[in-house]
């Protein structure tokens, strides 16, 4: 954010300057009458203030979420209405108090001629504040690009010499899905920082005791959705969620998604053939359910295998818990129940 303001602000030194200078050139070459320069000063004193704000209500609406971005758009529209009283208070009440004269008393004043110098001063101060909104966007993009390259090298390094210690992790990794994780390098901003951050996130998961706030690990679940949706389809995924209550005690991390670790491995995974992964949550419980079409590749697998992690990270908590499996003929159904104590949410 420093960098930012920064940047905008030498930016509009620079158009200070440049203002200045092309003003001062425009009087000498074809002004028919020498204009002091003080007024040369504050006329581009006044590209370079609505220059400075109209740029930075264009970031604000550009990088804000969205109350931020209906604020940059009121304070846009009153800087729009205003600027021609402004300037008229500024230069026939404001500066002939100090002995700064724009105008000659002697002449008729001619208004609509008056008016289309404001406005399209004002016009040019919204190009020169969108030139600068437009580079600094570039090299924020190009600098946070570079970083999230630096990143997925960093946590792609640590994940390929990574001891594969659980029937999650190794599912993972050895699926297609594993590899889009390991090798493929997405064009979209978005979808490159959902693998880092969960590649990151992979790493720390199995470590012992180790306990994350429910707003992380939501976090970490949607980034989890995201990346199967891109990697099989939107549709592949059905996720739907109803929390009624949100404050939840902290729990082991991995919990949310551990259920659907046989999905990657064992599982038809298709549009056709969608996994259905549901979150329901009142102030009693939190229940899970996982159901995809079943297709092992050993038919000797018994449909418990892979849940030791799980149930480890279960015995971690102090709360009554609940792991329901069923097999059909062709589907396979995770339910996990996680029962809330009445004094859990007073530890949050």
């Amino acid at each position: 954010m420093m960098k930012t303001t920064a940047f905008i602000l030498y930016s509009h030194l620079f158009i200070f300057a440049l203002m200045l200078t092309a003003l001062w050139v425009a009087n000498l070459l074809w002004s028919g009458e020498d204009i002091p320069f003080v007024q040369i000063i504050i006329a581009a004193g006044l590209y370079f203030g609505y220059s400075y704000m109209i740029s930075n209500l264009i970031l604000r609406f550009w990088g804000g979420a969205r109350k931020q971005r209906v604020i940059s758009v009121i304070c846009y529209l009153i800087l729009f209405i205003t600027v021609i009283p402004i300037v008229q208070i500024l230069i026939h009440d404001v500066l002939p108090l100090v002995g700064i004269i724009f105008f000659d008393d002697s002449l008729p004043e001619n208004m609509p001629k008056f008016y289309f110098r404001i406005v399209s001063g004002y016009l040019i101060a919204n190009l020169l504040a969108m030139i600068v909104a437009i580079g600094n966007r570039y090299f924020t993009v190009k600098k946070e690009k570079k970083k999230l390259d630096q990143d997925l090298r960093i946590y792609r390094d640590r994940v390929v010499g990574f001891q594969y210690t659980s029937h999650f992790l190794t599912s993972i990794f050895l699926t297609k899905f594993g590899e889009m994780l390991l090798n493929d390098v997405p064009k979209d901003k978005t979808t490159k920082r959902d693998i880092v951050q969960f590649l990151a996130y992979l790493l720390e998961v199995e470590r012992p005791g180790d306990r994350k706030s429910w707003a992380e690990e939501m976090d970490q679940l949607h980034c989890f959705i995201r990346l199967l949706s891109r990697h099989y389809g939107e549709k592949a995924i059905l996720y739907t969620e109803t929390l009624h209550d949100r404050l939840y005690p902290a729990i082991p991390a991995g919990i949310l998604f551990f259920p659907l670790e046989n999905c990657l491995k064992h599982a038809h995974i298709s549009t056709d053939q969608p996994i259905e992964f549901r979150l329901d949550g009142n102030h009693d419980e939190i229940v899970l359910t996982c159901q995809n079409y079943w297709s092992p590749k050993d038919e000797r697998l018994e449909p418990e295998t892979g849940f030791e992690m799980l149930r480890y990270k279960l015995g971690q908590m102090d709360t009554e818990t609940a792991i329901a499996i069923k097999r059909t003929e062709n589907t396979f159904l995770v339910r996990l129940r996680l029962k809330l104590q009445p004094d859990e949410k007073a530890k949050l």
